[in-house]
């Protein structure tokens, strides 16, 4: 039978030391683990004992080995968590989007399962450089569904940044020097751009030039972006003006556009809610 041991011997005495159970084992001098019975230690080659005088060295047992593979896994999950919180964060600075998932989707549409394909079938879309162009009346859920996407690859950790071209607009118009081209480069270098209502910007050159300028930085960056409109496909393709037409352009060469219908859902809530006060008056 092994025998406990009181004390661990590596090259020269190591001094006393109760280790939980250790032994010794005899069939082969080496310290064990009490658990699983693995040795503790291992016998250096004669040419390292003769140079150093030490005759054997620590080892990992089986139980220890697959405490610290554990505890590894656990450390990079933590960190990919953190990654993931640290990207939606960034992603949805402007726009208040983090908790739109296709899971929780009040009403499921054909544009919206359209939407989920795209981003199940990210990487080859991405590889392609094909973005989507969301495009329907107000409140069909087209900013929802780009906010769905968004959080799909924000879980798979590609980076993605959410802006609305009014917001972008001012933001560049109050940002000066290396500031406005440091989050021009946010925009442009992100793995997934989601510019929401494209057309809010028409009433100003400056405000179509920044848009202009943000288009073609992506397009020559072979990024794809998500673009959401109030504006039909019509008004897309047939644009008057110069400057708006050669955005539009640069859109659709870019986007393949998606359309959503159907009832506004902002209306179908606010219905709800009507009926609910209703009730709510009526109560004794």
């Amino acid at each position: 039978m092994p025998v406990s041991v009181e004390r661990c011997r590596s090259g020269a005495d190591a001094g006393p030391v109760r280790d939980r159970g250790d032994y010794i084992d005899p069939a082969d001098g080496l310290r064990h683990c009490g658990k699983c019975g693995g040795a503790k230690e291992a016998w250096f080659p004669a040419e390292v004992r003769a140079f150093t005088g030490m005759d054997r060295r620590p080892a990992e047992c089986p139980c220890a080995a697959q405490e610290r593979e554990q505890r590894e896994v656990e450390d990079r999950e933590r960190l990919r968590r953190n990654r993931i919180q640290r990207l939606r964060a960034e992603a949805f600075r402007d726009l208040p989007g983090e908790g739109w998932r296709f899971e929780t989707a009040p009403v499921r549409t054909p544009a919206l399962e359209k939407a989920r394909q795209y981003a199940c079938r990210w990487d080859d879309f991405s590889r392609e450089q094909i973005g989507l162009l969301l495009f329907g009346d107000v409140g069909t859920g087209k900013t929802f569904a780009a906010g769905c996407i968004a959080n799909a690859l924000i879980d798979r950790e590609v980076s993605v940044r959410c802006v609305s071209c009014s917001q972008m607009v001012d933001r560049m118009q109050n940002a000066r020097g290396e500031e406005r081209e440091r989050y021009l480069r946010g925009l442009t270098e992100c793995g997934l751009l989601l510019l929401d209502d494209l057309g809010a910007e028409r009433s100003t050159s400056y405000g179509r030039e920044r848009v202009l300028d943000l288009v073609d930085r992506r397009l020559l960056s072979g990024r794809p972006m998500l673009v959401t409109t109030n504006l039909p496909l019509s008004a897309l393709r047939e644009a008057s003006g110069l400057e708006e037409r050669r955005i539009y352009d640069r859109v659709l060469e870019m986007c393949a556009p998606l359309r959503f219908s159907g009832e506004s859902f902002r209306r179908g809530k606010g219905r709800a809610r009507t009926a609910r006060a209703a009730a709510l008056f009526n109560e004794r």
